[in-house]
């Protein structure tokens, strides 16, 4: 069992922030997409803030021929994205979680889209825990915390109940997440946290202000076999 992904995360596309900073981030996303096809990955695994408006439908149309799979961030709107993906939709609660298992590995897609996992996802997540499995989590925003202003203001509220499931579960566990806009890897007794660039700009780790960096974008690329799971960041260069 090989399989590589492209893990793409806060692309931000056709709204107002970027482009004020001189960041087209439709630009940036086609460069992305491009690069990911001239690597012959065929499966995107995106964690939210995809955009607005008509940078949705763009997004939806560049990756069709793609394996798609999506976590909502704190910038999508359930109803908008559920036009173009529907996977776990949770209609009650208007969230989108689910899970997939393989023969190693299961993966699990959590909604963190209104800045904290809710009561019914969390109890559908400490029974998704119980696998015999090594575990791959993808989620918009990070669970492990980072000593850095963009943690103190964006941070997911109920981490400490999260981090509590995981902790419990005997499982190895590996975190794939956005939102802060920079590259993290943290251990944390069983969970591996990576965080992965912006396809939109970055955010340098400061620990009392936040700084945006227009001039690189990129996403990580995923490798997983039967014993291990191994990633690496593509960056790319802002040439505007």
């Amino acid at each position: 069992m090989y399989e590589k992904i492209a893990h793409i995360t806060d692309l931000h596309l056709d709204e107002a922030y970027p482009l004020k900073n001189g960041v087209l981030a439709r630009k940036q996303f086609d460069s992305i997409v491009k690069d990911i096809k001239d690597k012959k990955i065929t499966r995107v695994v995106c964690t939210g803030d995809i955009g607005e408006n008509k940078g949705i439908s763009y997004f939806f149309e560049q990756l069709n021929t793609k394996a798609l799979s999506i976590t909502l961030g704190n910038h999508d709107t359930f109803s908008e994205i559920l036009k173009y993906y529907n996977k776990g939709a949770d209609y009650d609660s208007e969230k989108l979680y689910s899970s997939t298992i393989t023969e190693y590995h299961k993966f699990i897609y959590l909604d963190s889209s209104e800045g904290v996992i809710d009561d019914k996802q969390l109890l559908w997540l400490e029974k998704e825990l119980i696998s015999a499995t090594s575990i791959i989590i993808f989620v918009h925003h990070p669970i492990i915390g980072l000593n850095l202003k963009v943690d103190e203001i964006g941070k997911l509220k109920n981490r400490a109940n999260v981090i509590s499931l995981l902790e419990n579960s005997p499982n190895k566990i590996t975190i794939f997440c956005g939102h802060y806009h920079m590259e993290s890897t943290i251990l944390h007794k069983n969970i591996t946290q990576h965080i992965t660039p912006a396809v939109s700009y970055q955010v340098e780790k400061t620990l009392n202000t936040i700084e945006i960096n227009t001039t690189v974008f990129g996403y990580r690329i995923i490798e997983i076999d039967k014993y291990n799971t191994s990633s690496k960041i593509q960056l790319l260069h802002n040439a505007n």
